[in-house]
């Protein structure tokens, strides 16, 4: 017997986090905290299928919780921002979804990327347009007497970048985009061609003016993915990805952001730069000294409340310069894991992802698709510390839960 409407609240509550997902992250903790109160309030203990898996995540908020405590340092606030490790798994545990219910999630994700999207460009327009001398004039560029290219690179664009991401950093909205891509390009039940490929066409324009290097390589990633996992003959597969590589140099040639930083690591190597600012630079000094502190403590780490001030004095001592006035993160997940919660962490850490790219191989039906929504992640954790903002944590234990209660692929 069908569940009367009102009995399915838990579900409006995930449709409704989805959509909020690329706003404000603000907006989609409410919609997690909504979630998971109808979650308990709709709770049948019939329904409930134990999953193992799911423990994965509350092991690493272990993790995080013992290296504060080995630390000496009280931050709350730290935890709070891991708490979707323990809310995830709890409202996967409370509910099971049908397939139904989940295709829908995915939709209402996309169509949250694009409704946040086409805000971003409205107020990147609106932004753009001034009244001079009773004259509308266009001016993206943020700052004056800068040429349009410079401006981009440096100066700030409104099209462009942080001026352009007006609700999360731009690595998290490109993580959004991309997962989004991924859902277009491999789910065919989901949305017809026309619309799919106008889709995969606007989420890669997207990342164009986001300007995130390692959504570009993810993106690439899964597009490549896609065509390998083709039902055609090898020779169409081989002109697709042919052409597929053209129309990428083409992208790459067109946006200033990615084609300075190939030029800069053609013409100089992947050097240190003290005085590094922008881009790939600063993450060899932050991966630099991030290896640096593993050398002197590989084991048990730091723990979450000294790793960052280890950090600034390992800057402060090379003479980084910009990463200590910013204090900047590890800017990888795996060394920022490793530093904060030792080898217990990092091997936490490995087992899940292992055990989420088993789960894309064991599914018959959706495998590429799951393998696409793993390489996302794993391409932006190789560049990112994804778990230090409550953007990436919640998204990551979402995407996970999600992949790990896949009846096809645990079955």
């Amino acid at each position: 017997m069908q569940k009367p409407i009102f009995k399915e609240g838990y579900y409006y509550g995930a449709l409704l986090y989805a959509f909020l997902i690329p706003f404000h992250q603000k907006i989609a903790t409410l919609a997690i905290i909504l979630w998971a109160f109808l979650s308990v309030l709709n709770f049948d203990k019939e329904e409930v299928k134990n999953n193992r898996s799911l423990w994965l995540l509350p092991l690493f908020y272990a993790t995080y919780a013992i290296g504060l405590v080995t630390s000496g340092t009280v931050s709350f606030g730290f935890l709070e921002t891991k708490l979707s490790f323990l809310i995830f798994p709890l409202i996967f545990y409370l509910q099971k979804y049908s397939d139904f219910q989940r295709k829908n999630m995915f939709v209402a994700l996309v169509y949250g990327v694009i409704f946040s999207a086409v805000l971003c460009f409205i107020v990147a327009t609106c932004r753009s347009i001034t009244i001079k001398q009773g004259v509308w004039v266009f001016a993206p560029n943020v700052l004056e007497g800068k040429g349009a290219i410079e401006s981009i690179l440096y100066g700030g664009n409104y099209f462009f970048g942080s001026f352009f991401s007006i609700f999360h950093q731009t690595v998290y909205f490109a993580l959004y985009v991309t997962v989004a891509m991924a859902i277009v390009i491999f789910r065919e039940d989901l949305f017809p061609r026309k619309i799919r490929l106008f889709l995969g066409f606007f989420f890669f324009l997207l990342l164009f003016f986001i300007s995130n290097k390692a959504a570009v390589i993810a993106a690439c990633a899964i597009l490549f993915l896609r065509i390998c996992t083709l039902k055609i003959s090898t020779q169409r597969k081989w002109i697709t990805l042919l052409v597929a590589t053209m129309c990428i140099g083409v992208f790459v040639w067109l946006n200033p952001r990615t084609s300075d930083s190939i030029r800069k690591i053609t013409n100089e190597g992947l050097t240190i730069d003290k005085n590094g600012r922008y881009g790939f630079k600063t993450r060899l000094l932050t991966w630099s000294a991030a290896t640096a502190l593993l050398k002197e403590e590989s084991f048990i780490g730091y723990g979450v409340g000294e790793t960052q001030e280890k950090l600034n004095e390992k800057y402060k001592q090379k003479e980084y310069i910009y990463p200590l006035k910013e204090s900047y993160n590890a800017h990888n997940l795996w060394l920022q894991t490793w530093l904060e919660n030792g080898i217990i962490g990092l091997l936490v850490l490995s087992l899940l992802f292992f055990t989420l790219f088993r789960a894309g191989v064991k599914d018959t039906y959706f495998g590429g698709f799951i393998l696409s929504l793993v390489m996302v992640l794993f391409i932006n954790s190789l560049f990112e510390s994804i778990f230090n903002r409550f953007s990436g944590v919640s998204f990551f234990a979402f995407i996970t839960c999600f992949v790990l209660t896949n009846s096809k692929s645990t079955n």
